[in-house]
């Protein structure tokens, strides 16, 4: 029973984390290139916008994914 719950904690933590992760890459490359140039903004803002939205697609994705894999589809009411 407790391995069954570590490896659900494992999954939700990876799905979790990988998003996570890549926003606050994202947000720290974003932060530093405002501060070096800071009349770009909307430049900086969109070139940062497209793998940002590519990356929620992506973890959205992994969302449905593991809700797919653990829904029980086969068991009526």
């Amino acid at each position: 029973m407790g391995s069954a719950a570590l490896i659900l904690f494992l999954i939700f933590f990876f799905i979790i984390a990988i998003p996570c992760v890549g926003v606050a890459m994202l947000g720290s490359d974003l932060v530093n290139r405002l501060a070096f140039h800071p009349s770009k903004t909307p430049a900086i803002q969109l070139r940062v916008i497209l793998k940002l939205v590519i990356l929620e697609i992506i973890s959205f994705g992994m969302l449905m994914g593991a809700y797919h894999i653990l829904a029980d589809y086969g068991q009526g009411v």
